[in-house]
């Protein structure tokens, strides 16, 4: 039986997706480690942010994330909410992006870097290796779940701002739009992908609940999540701790907790969802 290694990265917002980060890193990824390695399966977790300088964040978050995807398209793990994220302008994206993926001239100013990330799974996408451009085959495995809103009912506007687009009028409008046209999208490709007989691809879509408690904070969870990752990669995190920490309100109260899927901890749910995607690409390890 041979051994394999895995790659799990999270494509997603990041400031309003603490619970879920850290729902991943802290419950989720220790308990899929251990029962994959008494099947031969190495996890390896990966997070884009803590792998970019500081000097270079903006234009290094966008190459590495896509790299990060192309490292090993077996899966592609998305959380979506009610918030659309950063939109790359052109002077965030370098040439060394454009050079070895030509087709991001296309969405600059257009998507947000989650969008993108989403977009880059999905489809065939052209990269180029060694001088040649290389169309990619989409994410064997792409799993997206999706915040339901009815969180934010009964928030106040301080606490809905990491949560909702926060523009005013029409450009809030917009930024919606943008998110429901990236969920058709997904919706449209599974439905591809289940009518190509000849397609070995999958995705899987959940919308799970929440619940809002006030005794949580933001930059506790950041921090907490910053620990665990530390503890499972060995490094420091002082200077992505640096990066952030000025986004993150000193006074922000209030978090999400209690993620489930119909009446199940989301936590089983996407373990299961997981484990099941490998049985696919790795029969004989589960014989």
């Amino acid at each position: 039986m041979a051994r394999h290694q895995v790659s799990l990265m999270i494509n997603s917002t990041f400031y309003d997706m603490f619970a879920e980060y850290l729902l991943f890193i802290k419950e989720i990824y220790p308990e899929l480690q251990k029962i994959c390695q008494k099947h031969d399966i190495d996890l390896i977790y990966r997070d884009v942010a803590f792998s970019v300088p500081k000097e270079s964040f903006n234009r290094g978050i966008i190459l590495q994330d896509l790299r990060y995807i192309d490292e090993d398209r077996t899966f592609f793990i998305c959380f979506r909410a009610q918030k659309l994220g950063w939109r790359p302008c052109p002077v965030d994206v370098g040439r060394m992006v454009l050079n070895e993926y030509p087709e991001t001239v296309d969405y600059i100013c257009n998507v947000s870097i989650t969008e993108l990330a989403i977009m880059h799974a999905l489809r065939p996408f052209a990269k180029c290796v060694d001088g040649e451009i290389t169309q990619l085959p989409p994410v064997k495995h792409s799993l997206f779940y999706f915040r339901k809103p009815d969180y934010l009912e009964g928030l106040s506007d301080e606490q809905k701002k990491e949560y909702v687009n926060l523009s005013n009028g029409k450009d809030k409008e917009v930024l919606d739009l943008e998110i429901a046209k990236a969920k058709d999208l997904i919706f449209d490709t599974k439905e591809e992908f289940e009518d190509n007989d000849e397609c070995d691809c999958y995705i899987d879509i959940r919308e799970y609940d929440s619940k809002w408690s006030d005794d949580l904070n933001q930059k506790d969870m950041m921090m907490e999540y910053v620990r665990e990752y530390e503890k499972i990669n060995g490094v420091s995190l002082d200077y992505f701790v640096g990066i952030h920490k000025e986004y993150v309100c000193e006074k922000s109260h209030g978090g999400l907790c209690d993620l489930t899927y119909e009446n199940t901890d989301l936590k089983e749910v996407i373990i299961e969802d997981i484990l099941n995607a490998l049985k696919i690409e790795f029969p004989e390890n589960f014989a």
